[in-house]
């Protein structure tokens, strides 16, 4: 399957997995005594619960581990460095990925700096790159920064996939309460409403959720204005990028949230009164959403510039 900056079609990667079995990533062969294992029927675990977090990191000594873990649950592979800007953008939606999914997948992260024999295997030419592992077998899924909204469906299909082959198992996390849903049962609910489309009762929600909890003002706002840009979002669609505020947003939601914040500075920088404060809210409405601190703090830097 070849990889791409978007999503994938994985109907290919399904029909193999019924025929013969591709190779694992060369220089591992816990990775291709997975695949042999799966040829015979040995990953079926009829929805146990397996040992292990959510999330971990892995390496060129620890990917026998890996490799196990994906003859009973699908794993999400997140190869990444800390130099890399992107990869700081696609970590926190991927990790956040995996707690809302709690266990259906296990996110592993591997910085290729520190595992050049995995980074070789895997042939990552361009990082940040996300591959899912499925009975030891890899399916490159995409490269680059991607919104969440684009990342849950493919997710989606490596489960019905997973599924299909017998991969029932679910990560226990146990003994690491860092990978729970840190979400309240109300969010849930008005997260629930946002992907249903039912926007204006979701806002409702947030906002009561809002002015009943003043001591957690600023989680429920964030909530607020995830169900806002959600909304606008889609009434935004097919709209050309005339408007710059429109721009704006589809940089934020591809996951360039850098370029996001500074077309809304340069917009502040060029406008007065009432259009420069709503420039200005739009911008630290990004803020509060933003999954890069870096370049919230260097935007906040020029805000305070602009305005002071």
């Amino acid at each position: 399957m070849a990889q791409t900056h978007g999503a994938v079609d994985l109907s290919e990667f399904a029909a193999k997995n019924t025929a013969d079995s591709q190779p694992a990533p060369a220089g591992n062969p816990a990775a291709s005594e997975a695949t042999a294992n799966t040829e015979n029927g040995l990953n079926q675990d009829g929805g146990a619960k397996i040992a292990g977090p959510f999330i971990r990191d892995a390496g060129d000594d620890t990917f026998a581990e890996v490799a196990e873990t994906s003859l009973k649950v699908p794993v999400i592979i997140d190869l990444w460095a800390p130099w890399c800007g992107p990869c700081k953008q696609l970590g926190p939606i991927l990790e956040e990925l995996a707690r809302e999914y709690q266990g259906r997948f296990q996110l592993v992260k591997i910085n290729v700096d520190d595992s050049p024999q995995l980074a070789q295997a895997f042939r990552a030419q361009s990082i940040p790159m996300v591959v899912a592992l499925i009975g030891g077998r890899p399916a490159p899924l995409f490269q680059g920064a991607q919104p969440k909204a684009q990342i849950k469906p493919l997710i989606d299909q490596v489960l019905q996939i997973a599924g299909q082959a017998g991969l029932t198992g679910v990560m226990a996390g146990e003994g690491d309460p860092a990978q729970e849903d840190p979400r309240t049962e109300e969010e849930k609910a008005v997260e629930a409403l946002v992907e249903a489309g039912e926007y204006t009762k979701a806002m409702e929600q947030a906002q009561k959720l809002l002015r009943n909890s003043p001591e957690e003002a600023s989680r429920y706002q964030a909530l607020v204005d995830k169900v806002s840009i959600a909304q606008r979002l889609q009434a935004e669609e097919g709209q050309d990028d005339s408007d710059p505020l429109v721009l704006a947003d589809r940089f934020f939601q591809a996951g360039n949230e850098p370029q996001a914040f500074d077309l809304l500075l340069s917009l502040i920088a060029k406008s007065v009164d009432e259009e420069r404060d709503e420039y200005r809210q739009r911008l630290l409405e990004l803020f509060r959403l933003s999954c890069n601190p870096e370049a919230v703090k260097l935007a906040r830097q020029r805000l305070s510039r602009l305005l002071f």
